[in-house]
């Protein structure tokens, strides 16, 4: 059934915001490589400037963070070690498309997600056949797609 790619682009926007509100974020994101591609609230209002500036400055950086996870020998900056202010949950689709969520509990959205985050990959495969392919152009026909989810908490000081 084709879609219109402005009905899911609303859809995409409706489902970033369930997970900022589901978390009691104060901002939520939908980020490539190149940098930021949706955002909730919309156009950093109530001063996430800052916020939308972080993902922007680091989304290639934070795209690293998967792989990392998945092999310890990999050595990546921090790019989280001076935010003090929010926890973060990240889930990755693909490796090709990310989603960030600033907020007080990031291991609780983790938690928490997972029929929001099937919806979501679900509305992201369609509204850009691109991010079907994962990050070495391989297809993901006979097989689901990969979602990598983070939670990464504020440092201990």
């Amino acid at each position: 059934m084709f879609e219109s790619r402005q009905r899911l682009h609303e859809e995409v926007l409706g489902l970033l915001e369930a997970l900022r509100t589901l978390g009691e974020g104060r901002y939520a994101a939908l980020f490539d490589r190149k940098g930021l591609l949706l955002e909730t609230p919309p156009d950093g209002e109530k001063g996430e400037w800052a916020l939308r500036g972080f993902v922007q400055k680091h989304a290639e950086t934070l795209f690293r963070i998967p792989s990392a996870l998945h092999d310890p020998e990999q050595a990546m900056d921090d790019a989280f070690e001076d935010w003090t202010d929010d926890e973060f949950f990240l889930a990755f689709v693909n490796g090709r498309v990310g989603v960030i969520v600033a907020c007080p509990e990031a291991r609780r959205v983790e938690d928490d997600s997972g029929e929001l985050l099937r919806a979501l990959v679900d509305r992201l495969l369609r509204l850009t056949p691109g991010w079907r392919l994962d990050e070495k152009g391989r297809g993901i026909l006979a097989s689901r797609p990969r979602l990598d989810t983070v939670a990464i908490g504020r440092p201990d000081r």
